[in-house]
């Protein structure tokens, strides 16, 4: 994730700062509480449930699968690895479906910094780079002085802020201190329009590689 320094440009008087700063932490709060435990491809405990009774069982045997529906299944279903395990290799967060499916060409590239490994890719013009264990000081300091709003990735809530062309998306998925997260810069001369959306589709492809 690119070290940047949020204090340079477009600074803000210290009372805005403050709220911005406490707006994060709020919004990150609502992450933790309604962000989805255990397994990730599950819905978040926020999501609506149905209130239907469970229906009766039957008595008829339930069909055993064949082997070619089991094929199948298996072959549908992404690997998964523990947070930890993808915070020293985050390149296995997207397998080939996913970078076919994101139009990504080629391999992403693996970078060391100040919180770990991170894996950069080029999706539609937009530098995406993300990271699986970030610490929550990062998040406060990426989005200081940034436009920040709650939006959905995946089955996830996260944060998003926006500031001097970046998108950093931060995503909350057990643990509050430790975070998922995406920053994404536009190539010159490229609209910043794509510039969410990009890190937004890298995060939720990621996130079903989590268990």
């Amino acid at each position: 994730m690119p070290r940047l320094d949020s204090e340079q440009q477009y600074p803000r008087s210290r009372g805005s700062r403050k709220l911005a700063g406490l707006a994060f932490v709020v919004a990150v709060g609502l992450l933790g509480a309604g962000c989805s435990g255990g397994q990730t491809g599950k819905a978040s405990p926020t999501s609506p449930v149905s209130s239907s009774p469970a229906a009766s069982p039957s008595l008829s045997p339930t069909p055993s699968p064949s082997p070619a529906a089991t094929t199948s299944a298996s072959a549908a279903a992404p690997r998964t690895y523990t947070q930890k395990e993808l915070a020293s290799r985050p390149c296995q967060a997207l397998d080939a479906r996913d970078l076919a499916a994101l139009g990504i060409k080629g391999r992403g590239k693996q970078e060391v910094g100040d919180h770990g490994a991170s894996c950069m890719w080029k999706l539609a013009g937009q530098s995406v780079s993300l990271a699986v264990d970030l610490p929550l000081s990062y998040a406060r300091t990426m989005t200081k002085n940034g436009r920040v709003s709650q939006v959905p990735v995946g089955q996830h809530n996260a944060i998003q802020a926006e500031f001097q062309n970046i998108c950093f998306i931060f995503v909350a998925v057990d643990d509050i201190d430790r975070l998922v997260g995406t920053t994404t810069i536009p190539e010159r001369g490229v609209s910043q329009d794509g510039t969410c959306p990009a890190g937004a589709s890298v995060a939720a492809a990621a996130l079903t590689h989590l268990r």
